[in-house]
């Protein structure tokens, strides 16, 4: 869901506020086909079962590259339409559909609980699958350099007993299923995708000897290296172990990232795409000393701390603070006199062009000089309004006192 919820965010950031469909559709057919190879391969790299994208018919390069409703736009919008706020937290995890899936992977109404789990985990797998193949070919187009690929580590499952068997009837039903599937299914792609997996401990992932684990001794489904382990894995081990039904029901969200010091919106107020992913910005540890963020380019800011003229700070920090709780059109345009003043002196080198069409994006307006002379004076911040904003910036520097990032904390504000 986080990783979904990411690929919303990004997909809006190229779909609807930059050309990326016109540009991509202007790109010769050897580099559109270059970037979806990249693709491909960065979401087996970091995909959790390697070989899912044998799941995956709409994982092709002609696929993705075509004209079809599985191309790369088209699956980018199918994902944007699940949740357009692009507040990077999605409420409900979306399941990629496709006809041969759909035959491949239907589940008889008189299925054991057992083999209805074990096919819905080849659907989220391939879902994931895809997800981190779009999100790579968006991330390979922009020229972001790929994370080392991390080896995957599989935790040792239960091969003894009747759930074992029943396991094994499963997967070789399917097996005989896609035997006789008149859909073809091509393989060759994935053969330089060997898995890398050995026995390791459900909580630490540390690599053993299977000798040297030790068994949940309530479900025998699960396997540690030692009690500590177990112990810390209880919490979210209890969820499932010795249940017996499949009931799927996805794990509640985490909230959408907030700052300290981030506002709630009035009841009126819908946050736009781009202003949740300025609040998502100034969350981030090493932004704690940060005012605002500015694109630079996809999924990179450039940021600002304001120092000009001296008491500013604190106003443009209520100035946020307002503007992000309820859209205040006199709020945005304070926040934009104060950094076009500090532009006018020199301070940096940005445009005042270039703060209009962050603002523009984030709060949905149009700004012109009949729009500011229109907006109305803004209110000057109370005293109780400026205290706060000063405890705010105390308890973000505090938050960041030992991470790895920080910057120097600021003297004055």
């Amino acid at each position: 869901m986080c990783q979904e919820g990411l690929l919303i965010a990004l997909a809006i950031e190229n779909l609807s506020y930059r050309n990326f469909e016109t540009e991509w559709k202007k790109l010769d057919l050897a580099t559109k086909k270059e970037l979806a190879l990249e693709g491909l391969y960065r979401g087996a790299c970091l995909c959790p079962r390697d070989n899912s994208r044998v799941n995956c018919p709409e994982l092709t390069i002609k696929n993705l590259v075509g004209d079809s409703n599985y191309n790369l736009i088209n699956l980018l919008k199918r994902i944007m339409e699940h949740d357009p706020t692009g507040n990077r937290r999605v409420k409900e995890l979306y399941i990629f559909r496709h006809p041969y899936v759909d035959h491949e992977f239907g589940i008889p109404d008189d299925s054991s609980d057992l083999v209805k789990a074990y096919i819905h985990e080849h659907h989220l797998l391939r879902t994931y699958c895809i997800v981190e193949t779009l999100m790579g070919v968006l991330e390979a187009y922009h020229d972001v350099p790929m994370a080392p690929p991390i080896p995957v580590k599989v935790a040792s499952r239960v091969r003894h007993g009747e759930e074992a068997e029943e396991r094994t009837a499963a997967e070789r039903k399917a097996l005989e299923e896609n035997k006789k599937s008149p859909f073809p299914i091509d393989q060759s792609q994935c053969e330089e995708m060997a898995a890398i997996s050995y026995n390791a401990c459900r909580t630490c992932y540390a690599k053993t000897n299977r000798k040297d684990l030790k068994r949940c001794g309530r479900c025998q489904n699960v396997w540690y290296c030692s009690p500590e382990c177990q112990k810390k894995d209880w919490p979210e081990h209890k969820k499932f172990c010795g249940k017996k039904t499949f009931d799927f029901v996805p794990l509640a969200p985490a909230p959408p990232d907030e700052f300290i010091g981030c506002p709630a919106a009035v009841p009126d107020f819908i946050r736009t795409p781009a202003l949740w992913r300025q609040i998502s910005y100034l969350s981030e540890p090493d932004s704690q000393f940060t005012d605002y963020h500015f694109d630079a380019q996809p999924g990179h800011t450039d940021s600002i701390m304001i120092s000009y003229p001296p008491g500013a700070r604190l106003i443009f920090l209520v100035a946020r603070r307002r503007a992000m709780a309820s859209g205040s059109l006199p709020a945005i345009y304070q926040m934009l006199s104060i950094l076009e003043f500090e532009e006018d002196l020199g301070v940096r080198n940005f445009t005042h062009a270039r703060y209009r069409r962050q603002f523009e994006m984030e709060y949905a307006i149009k700004i012109t000089p009949e729009g500011r002379r229109a907006a109305g004076k803004f209110d000057q911040p109370t005293q109780q309004e400026l205290k706060e904003e000063e405890q705010f910036l105390r308890q973000r520097w505090a938050s960041v006192d030992n991470h790895p990032k920080r910057r120097p904390r600021p003297q004055t504000f």
